[in-house]
């Protein structure tokens, strides 16, 4: 098998995966991808959209919907996993997850966030 321009033969030498790169957007708006909602490191779709991201790429591709089929198929490990299984590093794909006053960091499917001293995290989990 031989894959197009992006993509790469997957272990299993039966079907291609996607390596391109592109921003990760968590905010759309009527179509319209928020460039202040990117974090500006390049990751690949499903590192984006399997960790709560909501559009990507320079197209503005929209993210399947958790639960759907097309998500299932993108993420089919769940979120937190990019479609061959692999961790997706939600710290680098979306870095300020934890606030200005947090640290993010990576877990196996998942991530913490790790507060500066003097603070706490809120109920949410996620914000110092």
């Amino acid at each position: 098998c031989t894959c197009p321009s992006g993509y790469a033969l997957r272990e299993d030498r039966r079907m291609c995966r996607d390596t391109r790169q592109g921003f990760c957007f968590t905010e759309v708006l009527q179509t319209m991808c928020q460039m202040s909602s990117t974090n500006r490191n390049l990751v690949t779709k499903s590192e984006c959209c399997c960790n709560s991201g909501r559009s990507w790429g320079p197209q503005c591709e929209l993210c399947p919907l958790p639960g759907t089929a097309q998500y299932k198929k993108m993420c089919p490990h769940g979120p937190g996993y990019a479609t061959d299984g692999r961790d997706n590093n939600e710290c680098t794909a979306q870095p300020s997850l934890c606030g200005a006053k947090g640290q993010c960091l990576n877990t196996p499917g998942s991530y913490n966030c790790e507060c500066q001293k003097g603070f706490s995290l809120d109920s949410s989990g996620v914000n110092c």
